[in-house]
């Protein structure tokens, strides 16, 4: 049996994300960053205030309090810089240039006078009561960044304080990877769409929409198709996909059945189907087809869930052009504690892999299993409220109620 590490870093190592392509950096959200941003523009493009007050020269100001300077003038934001006359004040608005040197001045708080806060007219002197020596008041041009610095490092995701800092530094587009394309394939005749009633034999088919769903709670749009258990009909629909894919995601058929569809049609060469050490979910299928990764999960609803959360999102994020990492424990996770009257299985060889219920309080995460049972890969209609995937590694004691636990966080 592989172990999960090892399973996952297979899927990684077939992860390659198409091209980069140049995008207004504006409509670069959720992608990964191909090479570094670099400042066209200082931050702060000029040397302004960071206070609603008076510029002042700081030799006017020194000695013992109060000082009493007539008012030469007024700068609001957006407006150009006005120069200081040595003994007299100027007022200035939040933002306002100050000047290309600011060496001498500094800008009095307007609650350090005599003047109210608000709009007033403009005064034809001020009180000034006290002084800041530390502060300036006074935001220098290129105090954060300069011209030619990086503000994005490649490999980046894209958010929005990415996007602000794009702007901000006069960076217009971004050099970014495409967003990978996903398909999901559920395969079984004996499942019937979403509002039919099954008839004998058959089973909601949970899965697609499953998939789908967990794809789009990640802002992925996925194309949703569901094959029978035909060996031409599964074929023909998996290639079309994996030709136009850079990632297709199927569910069920890859056991060692009559009727295993997924596995009866993809084996070969570039594809591996067998055991992984973890339970619910053992049974999973890795490899490529046409142009994508085909990652292959068990057909049992919790097994299925289970292993997407453990292999999709970080295969998905490789695509995306994301730095691979195959370490669970990378990713957010938290430590609870069991919940009073449950337990949950251990196995020296094997991952036992249980969807809880966190709740979080005061002294700590409490965690509670999807069912009281905390096993049955069948048990779709208990994943309700889960937000978490207990891990109980190989050779680890059984957890019982109060003991710590790890626990990767779902949808983050």
């Amino acid at each position: 049996m592989r172990s999960i590490t090892d399973h996952l870093a297979a899927a990684l190592a077939l992860a390659a994300p198409r091209p980069a392509e140049t995008v207004p950096a504006t409509e670069t959200l959720g992608r990964f960053l191909a090479e570094d941003a670099v400042s066209t523009w200082p931050v702060p493009p000029f040397s302004n205030s960071a206070m609603d007050g008076f510029l002042v020269h700081s030799a006017d100001v020194a000695g013992a309090p109060p000082w009493t300077l007539p008012v030469a003038g007024d700068i609001p934001a957006g407006s150009a810089a006005v120069e200081v006359p040595a003994g007299r004040a100027v007022q200035i608005m939040t933002g306002a240039p100050v000047g290309p040197d600011p060496t001498g001045l500094r800008v009095i708080p307007v609650e350090d006078t005599d003047i109210p806060a608000g709009p007033v007219p403009l005064p034809s002197a001020i009180t000034i009561s006290r002084v800041r020596e530390d502060r300036t008041h006074i935001r220098l041009q290129g105090e954060n960044t300069g011209p030619g610095d990086t503000i994005i490092p490649a490999g980046s995701l894209i958010g929005p304080g990415a996007i602000a800092a794009a702007v901000s530094c006069g960076i217009t587009h971004l050099s970014v990877f495409p967003v990978p394309r996903v398909a999901v394939v559920s395969t079984g005749n004996e499942l019937v769409s979403p509002g039919v009633t099954p008839g004998p034999g058959q089973l909601p088919d949970s899965n697609l929409s499953m998939v789908r769903a967990l794809l789009a709670a990640g802002g992925v749009e996925a194309t949703a198709v569901h094959a029978g258990d035909g060996d031409m009909d599964t074929a023909a629909i998996l290639d079309d996909l994996c030709a136009t894919h850079d990632l297709v995601i199927t569910t069920g058929g890859i056991s060692a059945g009559a009727f295993d569809v997924v596995r009866a049609v993809t084996s070969g060469a570039d594809m591996w189907f067998g055991h992984v050490a973890q339970r619910p979910g053992a049974s999973q299928g890795l490899g490529r087809r046409g142009e994508a990764v085909l990652l292959c999960l068990p057909g049992n609803p919790v097994a299925a869930f289970v292993s997407f959360w453990l292999y999709a999102p970080p295969l998905f994020m490789a695509l995306a052009g994301a730095t691979a990492d195959g370490d669970l424990w990378d990713r957010p996770h938290v430590t609870a504690r069991l919940a009073e009257g449950l337990s949950l299985p251990a196995s020296p060889e094997r991952a036992f892999l249980a969807p809880v219920h966190l709740t979080y309080h005061r002294d700590g995460v409490l965690a509670a299993p999807f069912n009281r049972r905390a096993t049955g890969s069948h048990l779709v209609g208990s994943l309700a409220t889960t937000n978490g995937l207990a891990v109980i590694e190989p050779g680890a004691e059984k957890p019982t109620p109060g003991s710590s636990i790890r626990v990767l966080l779902l949808g983050v």
